[in-house]
């Protein structure tokens, strides 16, 4: 099957796209060696490593027909995504949502089907951008070579039906596999499963075959392929001489094919691993496209990454492992060495239409739909990346979708779901969905003055006319950095101003131990019903010890009125003020007040001289 999968695959790296003022034979050069090199390193069974249309116009754009600079380029380039990928960078790809990933797989599925359209129909100075594309089929309509365009459309309806040959051989030899064994019946229909399986190759040679039958006075009536140089690269470093004179060059425009390379190449295997349903390795396959790149500049090659056609490709035909890619190596070896004269037949609208035909599977507007149901952001950030890669390009498309979930998460952050509830009695529960940091530290702040000031702000309780104790649920603060720590302190003091009592619920030991070295100590709770019983009583204790020192102020301050004033009032009320800083200091301190010393303290309460009773 690897074998029939590689053949397959290997029409597709005929058709390479070339780089301008650079001979097309550097694209064949560059298509096997990346192939061979990634089935030792790599960590996707689908991605196909070789030339792109993205990294071909970026080394267009700096080369400009040097072929010693593309392949230092490559060189380069390669070194750093080897050194990004030694050094674990792969986590940059968890950046990447599942929704910005799916818009960025199904638009540039779409980008790709649409700049083959020129060479389905036989326009031969097709643009490959949408936009352009878009007017294209407007303004170039008459130049349509209707003998391509029957013949492509021919080739997509034939593909159609062997695909769909593949899906019910596959049900039938299953079925009959279970039913009755290894039968006659069971291997023809996994024989019409093979050849629906190598749908490609069928349907490319067929239309080399009809091209080379209407061959006539060197006249063909399709846009073929073209001659192609025979012969294989040897081993040659005389070309990195280039790095004597400009070695600042190579290394800025290196490292800026190695990111959008190593961007185009890592979201390509993350589509596919989702699509096929196994995992990959990030930072392996930035190594791994990092040493076909830098084996690649040794024998002429410039800079390669994933190709998402030729990776849609494979996985369309069912490539199992990443061994398919020594096939493809070897079928374009061979075709360099013995077949060049073949591709003076094959028409470039087979190959579109096997390309079209690949990658219309990646198209799927039902994740947008599902995700609208679930959770609306989500579909805002597929819609963004669906349209920015579009319009855009795929490399900046998905960058301006990654830099749009990083503000989304940004603005979640900004502004935490945060709700005060009213638990009675004076004492009002705050609870913040996620964590307290630079970002959301005033936001959350301003909800918690708001419940400390609730009368002042117009909030009025069900069971309450004020705040006397706030209680912090901290059970999601992964880290309190110093600016949270910062304004804890203010909350603590503010509290501490207003004679609110001030809790915590839920913080860890080691959040704990850096609150006090910073100087904040709120007993803390590992339950919200125990902090909510343990601020009721002492606000219940310190509203009663508080009452009593208002009376005996108050008959202090008659008898002082009429002249009968001692000094043992004074020392009453100090004992009375004391007390409620005693309580006060030990719920700070211990946390949970016990029973016990609730009754004890409520007893030396009973104990204070009755000034009315003397």
């Amino acid at each position: 099957q690897s074998k029939k999968t590689g053949a397959t695959l290997n029409l597709k790296q005929w058709y390479q796209r070339r780089v301008r003022d650079l001979p097309a034979v550097y694209g064949l050069y560059s298509a096997y060696i990346g192939v061979w090199v990634y089935i030792l390193f790599g960590t996707s069974k689908d991605v196909s490593v070789g030339p792109t249309s993205i990294m071909s116009s970026l080394v267009a754009s700096t080369a400009n027909g040097d072929i010693a600079y593309a392949v230092c380029l490559s060189l380069v380039a390669g070194l750093y995504m080897l050194i990004l990928g030694m050094l674990e960078f792969g986590w940059v790809m968890w950046l990447i949502s599942y929704p910005t990933l799916a818009g960025f797989t199904s638009a540039a599925a779409i980008r790709i089907a649409a700049g083959e359209i020129g060479d389905l129909v036989g326009i031969s100075d097709w643009d490959s951008d949408f936009v352009d594309v878009c007017i294209d089929i407007v303004t170039k309509f008459n130049q349509i070579r209707w003998t391509d365009a029957l013949l492509g459309f021919t080739c997509l309806a034939i593909l159609f039906l062997l695909w769909l040959l593949q899906k019910i051989s596959a049900i039938r030899y299953g079925l009959e596999l279970q039913e009755a064994g290894k039968t006659p019946m069971y291997y023809f229909w996994r024989s019409l499963w093979y050849v629906g399986l190598m749908r490609n190759i069928i349907v490319v040679l067929g239309a080399a075959l009809l091209d080379y039958c209407l061959y006539v006075d060197d006249d063909t009536p399709f846009i073929v392929v073209g001659y192609i140089q025979p012969g294989l690269q040897s081993l040659d470093i005389s070309v990195f001489q280039k790095f004597h004179d400009q070695w600042t060059s190579l290394l800025i425009d290196g490292l800026v094919i190695a990111l959008i390379g190593l961007l185009e190449g890592l979201a390509i295997a993350q589509s596919f691993s989702k699509k096929n349903k196994y995992e990959i390795n990030n930072s392996q396959e930035m190594v791994a496209l990092g040493i076909c790149n830098i084996a690649g500049s040794f024998f002429q090659c410039y800079p390669v990454t994933g190709s998402f056609s030729r990776s849609s490709v494979n996985s369309e035909s069912g490539v199992r492992t990443q061994f398919g890619g020594f096939w493809t190596g070897l079928v374009v070896v061979l075709c360099l060495l013995f077949l060049t004269v073949l591709f003076s037949y094959i028409p470039m609208a087979a190959l579109a239409a096997v390309i079209i035909f690949a990658v219309v599977f990646m198209i799927n507007f039902c994740i947008p739909v599902e995700m609208w149901r679930v959770r609306k952001l989500g579909t805002v950030s597929w819609v963004v990346t669906f349209t920015c890669v579009l319009l855009l390009g795929i490399e900046y498309g998905i960058i301006v979708g990654v830099l749009f979930d990083l503000l989304l998460v940004v603005a979640r952050n900004l502004r935490p779901n945060t709700h005060v509830h009213d638990m009675g009695e004076g004492v009002v529960l705050v609870e913040v969905d996620s964590g307290w940091n630079y970002l959301s530290v005033n936001y959350v702040k301003d909800r918690v003055e708001e419940a400390l000031y609730w009368e002042r702000k117009k909030f009025f309780f069900s069971q309450s006319t004020t705040v006397n104790a706030v209680i912090l649920d901290m059970s999601k603060f992964g880290e309190l950095d110093i600016t949270a720590l910062e304004s804890l302190k203010g909350i603590q003091e503010d509290c501490r101003n207003e004679r609110i009592l001030l809790f915590s619920v839920g913080l860890s030991e080691e959040l704990c131990e850096d609150a006090q070295s910073f100087g904040i100590v709120i007993p803390n709770f590992s339950a919200t019903d125990e902090a909510v019983r343990a601020a009721k009583r002492e606000v219940g204790l310190a509203m009663a010890i508080r009452e009593r020192i208002h009376q005996h102020e108050s008959r202090a301050e008659d008898r002082r009125k009429y002249g009968t004033f001692d000094d043992d009032d004074s020392v009453s009320s100090q004992e009375l003020t004391m007390r409620t800083a005693t309580a006060n200091t030990q719920v700070l301190e211990n946390g949970v007040e016990e029973e016990e010393v609730v009754q004890e303290e409520a007893g030396e309460g009973e104990n204070i001289p009755d000034i009315s009773d003397q």
